[in-house]
């Protein structure tokens, strides 16, 4: 075993179940950040040339480990959406021992870290199997135009990486401006919300109905549900950002009106209208 070839074979397997599970979840993240993850990623399999230690110390090696990486790819995007990372994270790197595994096949586990008499040019097209075969169910199984997407939504002066998801039957405006309005989910975003922003937003919430600082800019929505009229807090959008077809998509002129509502079956943090994706 050469200590390079296993760096460097473990450093683009977890760039690539990275990039997967941030793709399964619905979470982007830069090309530096990925990096930065697979650089962790590969620097915890030395643990297979460590002398071995119980059992439990392993697992909370290969627990810790597998956290920083996902931490480093992708910050913290909330609790909810860091265990889902975390979750495929897992499951990926476990994919990938089920594909390698043949029948026979002689196997050494140090750490919980699993040896295989394999090249490196099989383990790697046995990860871009996985990672293939992964990309195919979601393409096959998911609705294109109505899944939910990763997206940036720029305002009060943060980027908000969100879940966005197309709803056809989502069309609001802000009846001063007649600007096109996104929905987000204020549980998903309070704690990445400047400090003013979250706690007016608590407070109204909260049923306190306080004024809103006038450099926010607050404007109320009328918006009708099932549940009945409406009016929601709108605050001004500086941009979204989206990628469709490998090219960015940008909308600028739009409002960000939230609503306090439970996490959806979908799982968005951020709802769009045809309006908004289709740019009128």
């Amino acid at each position: 075993m050469y200590l390079d070839v296993l760096l460097l074979t473990n450093f683009v397997l977890g760039a690539l179940f990275l990039l997967a599970a941030g793709l399964v979840s619905g979470q982007r993240c830069s090309g530096g950040r990925a990096l930065c993850g697979a650089a962790v990623a590969a620097a915890s399999s030395l643990a297979l040339l460590a002398p071995t230690a119980p059992w439990s110390v392993g697992l909370l090696y290969k627990g810790g480990t597998g956290a920083l990486a996902v931490a480093a790819a992708y910050g913290w995007p909330g609790w909810r959406a860091f265990v889902r990372l975390l979750a495929w994270f897992w499951l990926l790197n476990l994919m990938l021992t089920g594909a390698v595994l043949l029948p026979g096949a002689r196997m050494e586990v140090n750490n919980l870290s699993v040896y295989l008499p394999l090249s490196p040019e099989v383990l790697l097209v046995s990860a871009g199997c996985v990672y293939g075969g992964l990309t195919l169910a979601l393409h096959l199984l998911g609705d294109g135009k109505k899944a939910c997407f990763p997206a940036e939504l720029e305002i009060a002066g943060v980027v908000l990486h969100v879940r966005a998801f197309h709803d056809t039957g989502f069309g609001v405006r802000e009846p001063l401006s007649g600007c096109g309005v996104v929905l987000v989910r204020f549980a998903a975003v309070e704690a990445r919300l400047p400090p003013a922003l979250r706690t007016y937003l608590k407070e109204t919430f909260s049923g306190s109905g306080i004024l809103p600082p006038p450099e926010l800019g607050v404007r109320l929505v009328p918006c009708d549900t099932v549940a009945g009229h409406c009016l929601l807090p709108a605050v001004p959008a500086q941009a979204l950002r989206w990628t469709a077809r490998g090219r960015q998509q940008t909308r600028h002129g739009l409002y960000a009106a939230f609503c306090d509502m439970p996490p959806p079956p979908p799982g968005w943090t951020l709802l769009v209208g045809s309006d908004v994706m289709e740019g009128s």
